[in-house]
């Protein structure tokens, strides 16, 4: 794609939106204005020039995507979607160790959608974030991994084994030895649940996330900064496309570790 191409497309806002919607479809000028929002005036303009480049058609009162239209529309989405992820919390993600997450699942980021960004809460500086646990808590099936300790985490994913809720833990092997040597009653009985399984990672060479959690309802994302340290701050999106691509790093992790059949 040329310089040009690309900056006709990216650089206004009313031919790339105007060119998202007849990805969905023909439109004809009178629906293509009322989705749009804008004044018969300004878009026009915009369209003359897309169709000059042919990647729009206009017949019988249609706008269309030619077929160079509809093989760029189909790039350019996924390029957005990553663009809108980074855009929303520059300084979040410029100061993440992204190492932790595998190439692939890097190039689908965009996947995370519109998340929010949880930020560390001063009244609940020794306890878990409220909103987090009851997510945990309205899921029917929970996938999480954790390579830092929270006292309150054996506790928690306890009593959600008890209520029924599926769940698998990864954890890293430094908190497992912690959860064995300060919490083995817990730890056993959580063994003992025939919906409760437990993963170790004890693969010292590989980047680690601080935590991932994808339920049948939510995603959440922590990452370490690049200080190493985990300063509570969480991705979390409520997108079907959030929660399977938590899910796929989780089980990517998953693939690395060994399962714990017994105390």
């Amino acid at each position: 794609m040329n310089p040009g191409l690309l900056d006709l497309i990216l650089f206004s806002e009313k031919r790339k939106y105007f060119l998202l919607l007849l990805k969905e479809g023909p439109r004809n000028i009178e629906e293509i204005l009322e989705k749009l929002q804008v004044p018969r005036t300004a878009l026009l303009p915009q369209i003359k020039k897309l169709k000059e480049e042919d990647l729009v058609i206009h017949e019988d009162g249609v706008y269309r995507l030619s077929m160079i239209g509809e093989t760029i529309v189909e790039k350019m989405q996924p390029l957005l979607d990553t663009l809108a992820v980074f855009e929303k919390n520059e300084d979040f993600w410029a100061n993440r160790k992204l190492a932790s997450i595998p190439p692939y699942l890097i190039k689908r980021i965009g996947n995370l959608g519109d998340y929010r960004l949880i930020e560390p809460d001063l009244s609940y500086t020794f306890d878990l974030n409220p909103e987090f646990v009851k997510h945990l808590s309205n899921s029917s099936c929970i996938y999480m991994f954790f390579s830092y300790f929270h006292p309150q985490f054996p506790a928690l994913f306890l009593s959600l084994a008890r209520k029924g809720i599926e769940i698998s833990l990864i954890m890293s092997e430094a908190v497992y030895l912690r959860l064995v040597d300060d919490f083995r009653k817990e730890g056993k009985e959580f063994l003992q649940m025939e919906n409760a399984s437990l993963f170790i990672l004890d693969n010292k060479r590989i980047e680690i996330p601080a935590v991932i959690a994808s339920t049948d309802r939510i995603m959440t994302l922590g990452l370490f900064n690049e200080n190493d340290r985990f300063d509570n701050q969480y991705i979390i999106s409520f997108e079907h496309g959030a929660i399977k691509w938590g899910e796929e790093l989780f089980k990517y992790y998953r693939d690395m570790c060994r399962e714990i059949k017994s105390e």
